[in-house]
């Protein structure tokens, strides 16, 4: 990963990656009308990359609030801008789950390319949504002048105590996973 980005925000996304077989993806913050990218990973690093708040698939989830995984369709118009249209990339897969807070969306996290079985599935999507809860809080904490910054480490464990008491061995695996990313960083 290259640019200027928190630490915790490489981890999440990595996590997301890692947990998920995908090839590659994309944290977006969403700010006003736009979406940046504020951390990536694989082939195509967009750091700094900004769209349109309804363009791509991320806009789509942003102002959805829903989730979504699937294998790209010739003639998709949200394939047709965002993200993926500034790169290039025709991934084989896409998963897009927004990242939010109490207070709404705040971003989306997109995974694409997964390695070896092809589509996305059902656990994937639960894993990157687990990531996309605790991405929230990290979003939340951008200051738009300054740019990414470290979440309050106060703030981030309550968050994942809070998410955890949700659903206890799920939120430890990440709460695992996600301390030993930001230990090796």
């Amino acid at each position: 990963m290259t640019g200027q980005i928190g630490p915790v925000l490489a981890a999440i996304l990595q996590a997301g990656i890692d947990a998920t077989g995908a090839g590659g993806g994309w944290l977006l913050a969403a700010r006003g009308d736009r979406l940046s990218v504020v951390a990536a990973s694989g082939p195509d690093p967009a750091i700094g990359v900004t769209v349109a708040a309804g363009e791509g698939t991320a806009g789509f989830v942003v102002a959805s609030g829903q989730p979504l995984a699937m294998a790209p369709r010739d003639g998709d118009p949200r394939f047709a801008e965002g993200v993926m249209a500034i790169t290039g990339r025709r991934p084989t897969s896409v998963l897009t789950v927004p990242c939010a807070t109490d207070d709404g969306v705040v971003g989306a996290l997109e995974l694409v390319d997964k390695v070896g079985r092809g589509s996305f599935g059902f656990d994937d999507v639960e894993l990157a949504t687990l990531l996309a809860d605790i991405a929230g809080v990290a979003l939340s904490q951008l200051d738009d002048d300054i740019g990414p910054t470290v979440p309050d480490p106060a703030q981030l464990g309550g968050e994942l105590a809070r998410l955890a008491a949700t659903a206890p061995a799920r939120y430890a695996a990440v709460a695992t996973m996600l301390g030993a990313l930001l230990a090796s960083g």
